[in-house]
């Protein structure tokens, strides 16, 4: 407590090393110290810091209470001169304390030590109170986090504070210097929180030597001066005396003259850091000896040597933090993977690349959903490309894991976030159930916290696939339960609680002797329809389905592939009349796992899903645009690839020509644009 209390006090006393005092923090919160009264306990040293963080916002309104008495006894004429002294100095040390800690405050967010509603909870209590302190401490705290505060999910939020602070601007019951500090920072979210001036902060002992290093360089290059233009002086005639020596090269009136400030760098012995040699910097004798050009062969040589040892730049891991969330910013942007994966590569910085795994679990954690996806899946491919090691994803990875159980009491599901972005990994090309959860075992085992993710993780896979081939993954890798769960928890009690009986049922494979009974087109449409239709089934209940009525063979069938499609996109059609017909959108994304893993991406299978949606279209008297909302909605989700619409068009298949005329028909402005899209693409 004696050092948080240390660390607190220089953090709000010397605002300016803010940054520092917080990375120190960051830094602390890994180190694991027992606690005197309990040895096999750690100290929870982010809770202590923030409980600390914590006083220091609430106890403002206690210093309200001292100024006020000290204002009353200020309104007696006795000692009135000093008390008044004395009521500014606390009123001042008061108003510091209040800007450093919330400096200080915002500092830690940007770490990811504290949490998005932690900081809503803070704008939301300052806004309240409209006085001057309050007010300051606002902009300072918005100057420092709003950047990170403002993306797309909380928008409507921050749309909130800055119209109040715009009402308190216009009201101008304040004093001006707060108007002109809550105008700076509405002017800061106007420019996307571009600062004018940038924020020099400390200088670090390598950015002094450097500075040092010019100015000594400069006082140099003056002294040189100053004896150039002294020995000029005591020479002025200087063409009688090159008559005296022997004059190879004959001099004109139009020669050019010596630029002095150019001498201390060519006599100076060591080489400029800032000098680049390259084919400007070569020296050719045109005219002179053998020497000559045996020096010029030299100057060459010597060229190529340092152009040699100029490789790419090492960057420092806070050069490579801010590259990284540069890059996760823009992904999250326009979710181009290709992009990312470039930028990725171009860092060129294998050892450091556990930063940018570190930085994709800040920024995203909190975020939506999507976003967690969209990270997660460029994780996979950067893992399935080889760029990232395995080696990088698990230190990225670890710090994260290390304080989870700390931030639960922020953010409740930690866990199933940290699933998401984790369970794609476990596709195929990425990384295998057994090394994949061994690892992340190393940071959880001491908290006791592995079995809980890896929970999480076996469920977001039952999404995908059915409990069985979960479980049979689960039975493969060869891990045991007992082995992630803390000390003398109950194993039974722990599978019951986390529905987690399949991994540990012994379900033996289907033997072809014991093969499954194959199913009329006619019964599995009308069991796929009560699944979905009047069960509402989950994913994972469907899958088990399936797993259990059919055999691989029959999964990739054309009658299963058609009974499954027709059977989903009945579910999604809307409206009773013929021509009032729509499309739910929504309920073809919730059944977007079932359509992609049967379809696969497979271009013969999708063709049939098509054939499928042309007769369900005829059996319900083919409503006018239906068919074009359908292609509008699986080609956006990446259910049915260009290739597979092109081979539904020009096919001429005798058995599917029931209806394909009118449907060409409608969807002929969908051909149309997709062709126009594929030019552009192209073209560009």
């Amino acid at each position: 407590m004696g050092v948080i209390d240390l660390v607190f006090e220089k953090a709000i006393d010397e605002p300016s090393f803010s940054v520092a005092y917080a990375n120190m923090c960051r830094c602390l919160t890994t180190l694991k110290v027992p606690t005197a009264d309990k040895p096999n306990t750690t100290v929870n040293f982010r809770k202590l810091l923030l409980n600390r963080c914590q006083k220091e916002f609430e106890r403002d309104k206690v210093d309200d209470v001292v100024l006020e008495r000290k204002q009353k006894e200020l309104d007696s004429p006795t000692e009135r001169e000093r008390l008044q002294e004395e009521l500014e100095e606390a009123k001042d040390k008061a108003r510091r304390r209040s800007t450093g800690n919330i400096k200080f405050i915002g500092e830690l967010f940007k770490l990811k030590m504290l949490t998005e509603p932690i900081m809503h909870d803070c704008v939301v209590k300052l806004l309240k109170n409209h006085d001057d302190e309050s007010l300051e401490c606002l902009c300072r705290l918005l100057t420092t986090i709003g950047k990170d505060l403002d993306f797309e999910k909380a928008k409507p939020r921050m749309d909130q504070y800055f119209n109040q602070m715009e009402k308190i601007v216009k009201e101008r019951k304040t004093s001006s210097r707060i108007r002109f500090m809550l105008q700076d920072v509405i002017d800061l979210r106007l420019h996307n929180w571009v600062s004018r001036r940038a924020d020099q902060g400390p200088k670090t002992i390598e950015q002094i030597h450097k500075e040092a290093k010019l100015e000594e360089q400069e006082e140099q290059r003056k002294v040189h001066q100053q004896l150039l233009s002294k020995d000029i002086k005591r020479r002025p005639d200087q063409r009688s005396q090159r008559e005296e020596t022997w004059n190879t090269v004959p001099t004109t009136k139009n020669s050019r003259t010596i630029d002095p400030t150019k001498i201390p760098k060519i006599s100076k012995p060591q080489i400029d850091e800032k000098i680049q040699l390259g084919p400007r910097a070569q020296i050719n004798w045109i005219k002179g000896s053998s020497g000559g050009a045996k020096a010029s062969d030299s100057v060459k040589s010597e060229t190529l040597q340092v152009a040699g040892v100029s490789e790419k730049p090492i960057l420092s891991e806070e050069e490579v933090e801010r590259k990284s969330k540069s890059i996760i910013d823009e992904f999250l942007h326009i979710n181009d993977y290709k992009e990312a994966v470039q930028c990725v590569m171009e860092m060129d910085q294998p050892s450091l690349l556990f930063v940018f795994v570190r930085m994709g679990l800040e920024c995203t954690l909190e975020r939506s959903q999507k976003a967690r996806e969209h990270m997660a899946l460029l994780y996979y491919q950067l893992i399935q490309k080889g760029i990232i090691p395995h080696s990088q994803l698990y230190k990225g990875f670890s710090e994260m894991l290390e304080q989870a159980d700390d931030m639960a009491i922020d953010v409740p599901f930690i866990w199933l976030y940290l699933a998401e972005l984790l369970s794609p990994l476990l596709r195929e090309g990425g990384i295998s159930m057994r090394e994949l959860f061994s690892e992340l075992s190393k940071p959880l085992l001491p908290v006791g916290r592995a079995a809980i993710l890896f929970s999480e993780i076996l469920h977001l896979l039952c999404k995908q696939m059915s409990h069985r081939k979960v479980g049979d993954l689960w039975r493969e890798s060869g891990l045991n339960w007992a082995d992630f769960l803390p000390e003398g928890e109950h194993l039974p009690t722990f599978i019951s609680q986390q529905k987690l009986e399949f991994t540990v049922s012994d379900v033996s494979p289907v033997s072809p002797a014991t093969a499954k009974p194959s199913l009329s087109p006619e019964e599995l449409f009308k069991e796929l329809e009560h699944l979905l239709l009047e069960d509402m089934a989950s994913d994972e209940q469907i899958f088990d389905w399936v797993e259990a009525n059919l055999d691989e063979s029959q999964m990739s069938s054309s009658p299963f592939l058609r009974a499954l499609m027709t059977a989903v996109c009945k579910a999604a059609v809307k409206g009773e009349q013929t021509t009032l017909s729509n499309v739910d959108t929504a309920i073809i994304q919730r059944r977007l796992p079932i359509l992609h893993k049967y379809l696969n991406s497979d271009t013969e299978r999708q063709l049939q899903a098509l054939y499928a949606l042309q007769s369900l279209i005829v059996a319900l008297d083919q409503p006018p645009n239906l068919l074009r909302m359908f292609f509008d909605c699986l080609y956006d989700e990446d259910v049915i690839s260009e290739d597979a619409f092109y081979q539904w068009e020009t096919s001429k298949d005798p058995a599917e020509q029931q209806g394909k005329g009118v449907a060409l028909k409608s969807v002929t402005a969908f051909f149309t644009w997709l062709r126009e899209a594929e030019e552009e693409s192209e073209d560009n």
